[in-house]
């Protein structure tokens, strides 16, 4: 993976505000929800999820069949613990795509040491939407400024305190930044379908 990005990236503890089609959709900021406490309170009113997955203990390389693979033209995994500070001794997986001339990577992250919420607090030097994966409350978000469409994460609200994030990044500006959010919602909402048959 390109390490200056990952840094520039995992040094914001940030990434921005994407789609609102399929498979994630936009939930719209109103309406009695959950909502995080203290200083990275979220801006926006959070549904409740349908029930809690907890993430201990899942291998993020796991989250995906063959098939699910090959929808998302992924052609190689591996895994990773988080060594930096962001989020530090998570698991991750890192893989490699091609469709037809672009070619992309995506990073799965199974966070148990913070919820989604600080994404839509406002409080990050990020560009945040609320959306819906699979059922479950989740931010889509890209550095703030980043001057161009880079890349787009997804972090979903499994469970209290865990989030499961999807970052799909080109390795060129192949695509716009609400085709990347497309990228990563679709990759989350794949992972989410194998993780609820998983807990």
């Amino acid at each position: 993976m390109r390490k200056s990005v990952m840094v520039t990236l995992l040094s914001a503890v940030a990434l921005t505000g994407c789609t609102e089609t399929e498979p994630g959709q936009a939930v719209p900021p109103a309406g009695g929800g959950q909502a995080a406490s203290g200083p990275q309170a979220p801006s926006a009113a959070i549904p409740p999820r349908p029930r809690e997955i907890k993430l201990d203990g899942v291998d993020p390389c796991k989250l995906y069949s063959q098939a699910q693979l090959d929808q998302i033209k992924v052609k190689r995994q591996r895994n990773k613990t988080q060594d930096g500070d962001a989020f530090k001794g998570s698991p991750q997986c890192l893989m490699d795509g091609v469709d037809g001339p672009a070619s992309f990577d995506y990073e799965v992250w199974a966070i148990t040491s913070e919820g989604f919420e600080p994404w839509l607090s406002g409080k990050r030097n990020v560009q945040a939407r609320l959306v819906s994966v699979d059922g479950f409350p989740a931010a889509d978000y890209h550095i703030r400024g980043s001057g161009g469409a880079f890349d787009c994460a997804t972090a979903v609200g499994v469970a209290n305190g865990q989030q499961l994030m999807v970052v799909f990044r080109p390795t060129r500006n192949a695509f716009s930044q609400d085709q990347m959010c497309q990228k990563s919602e679709e990759a989350a909402t794949l992972a989410m379908q194998t993780l609820k048959i998983l807990k």
